[in-house]
């Protein structure tokens, strides 16, 4: 498999972002609490902070009273959306065989093979672009 863990900390990232102002706790959050209370180092931080801006989920406000915060409400984010931010066109699964057999039925196999593999990942697409971040806060609630 091929979807890093970045993502999953991600998704974190957001819903911690979330829940403090959400909370009124914060308007940004500093990057040296999500760093400390998400247990995420700062580099693997940064990154998945880059990418998300990139992809216009969040915003960064340096100085003292900075940090960062959502650019959408948390009910306009998907899982989805933070996956493409944050794996930017990977596939789930690798599907190079690099086997030495040729002819039809060895090419038939890896066709069906990466058929049936694409067809799982677009379920998984499809069942993430209906999660929402603010359906995760709601579900913390109960």
């Amino acid at each position: 498999m091929s979807y890093s863990l970045s993502f999953t900390k991600s998704i974190l990232v957001v819903i911690f972002i979330s829940d403090k102002i959400r909370q009124k706790q914060f308007e940004f959050v500093s990057t040296a609490d999500i760093s400390k209370y998400l247990s995420i180092p700062k580099p693997t931080l940064v990154k998945i902070l880059q990418n998300l801006n990139a992809a216009n989920i969040i915003e960064t406000k340096e100085g003292k009273l900075g940090g960062i915060r959502l650019m959408k409400k948390p009910s306009d984010i998907t899982v989805l959306e933070i996956l493409k931010a944050m794996e930017q066109g990977k596939s789930l699964f690798q599907t190079s065989f690099n086997i030495l057999a040729e002819g039809k039925r060895p090419n038939s196999a890896q066709k069906a093979i990466k058929s049936v593999l694409f067809d799982a990942e677009q379920k998984l697409h499809n069942e993430l672009s209906c999660k929402t971040i603010e359906e995760m806060l709601i579900e913390m609630d109960q």
